[in-house]
């Protein structure tokens, strides 16, 4: 059969939506099966072990599938992740109290306007990053940042890890820039074409993301357009 000459970015976002579909369903019987298994116990060491390490192979999957299923929504127009407007601040602090990819300095400039449209993505998008941190760097701790900047609620995550390559920044977090960043060390590539997914769910809120640093001390910084406080309704 011959190659489609061009595929419309439609027929991209509905195909992955079917793959995305379609491997959900063994992720989760595998998931169940694990779970039942560890249940019920295993009569060795060397079992449990294996149990484990299937259960965060199953992980990792499930996790990939949700940023593809970001991709495909948004390739067929729709907003990849539906996310409500709030404080950043209040969002990101909840790190400090969570298990996260890559343990976590937090720190918030309360005297700044935090308020941000679809301001729970950024947890998303942090965590994602926390992957790239933990994949990447040889020290897996990272500092994350929030305040305001020129009417823009901005977090950054720095880590020790090596910084994207400058000639690399403008294509990191395009589709057509994934393939550039694999197998380098300032590529910084990321599991499920990761910082693509990042640029993505960000998109749909109005934000956008961009890598800075320098050996020793990667950034990324992340851009929310600030939104007004909601007021509680009054009495």
């Amino acid at each position: 059969m011959a190659k489609p000459d061009v595929i419309s970015a439609d027929e991209m976002g509905h195909a992955l939506g079917l793959l995305v579909h379609d491997l959900r369903n063994p992720a989760a019987t595998i998931s169940a099966n694990v779970d039942f298994l560890q249940e019920v116990g295993v009569s060795d060491t060397d079992s449990v072990e294996a149990l484990q390490d299937v259960k965060l192979a199953v992980g990792e999957l499930r996790r990939g599938l949700d940023l593809l299923a970001w991709i495909s929504r948004w390739f067929t127009g729709q907003i990849p992740l539906e996310a409500a407007n709030g404080d950043v601040g209040v969002f990101i602090r909840r790190l400090e109290r969570e298990e996260t990819p890559a343990p976590v300095t937090v720190e918030i400039d309360d005297a700044g306007q935090l308020h941000a449209q679809g301001a729970q993505v950024a947890v998303e998008v942090v965590d994602l990053l926390l992957h790239n941190t933990r994949a990447n760097a040889p020290d897996t701790t990272a500092t994350v940042r929030v305040y305001e900047d020129n009417h823009r609620v901005v977090i950054e995550v720095q880590d020790s890890g090596e910084a994207i390559a400058p000639e690399l920044r403008a294509k990191a977090f395009t589709l057509e820039g994934q393939k550039d960043l694999k197998g380098r060390l300032d590529g910084r590539y990321g599991r499920f074409v990761g910082l693509f997914a990042a640029a993505v769910v960000l998109d749909g809120v109005g934000g956008s993301i961009e890598a800075d640093g320098e050996k020793g001390a990667a950034v990324f910084r992340i851009r929310l357009r600030q939104a007004r406080p909601t007021r509680p309704p009054s009495t």
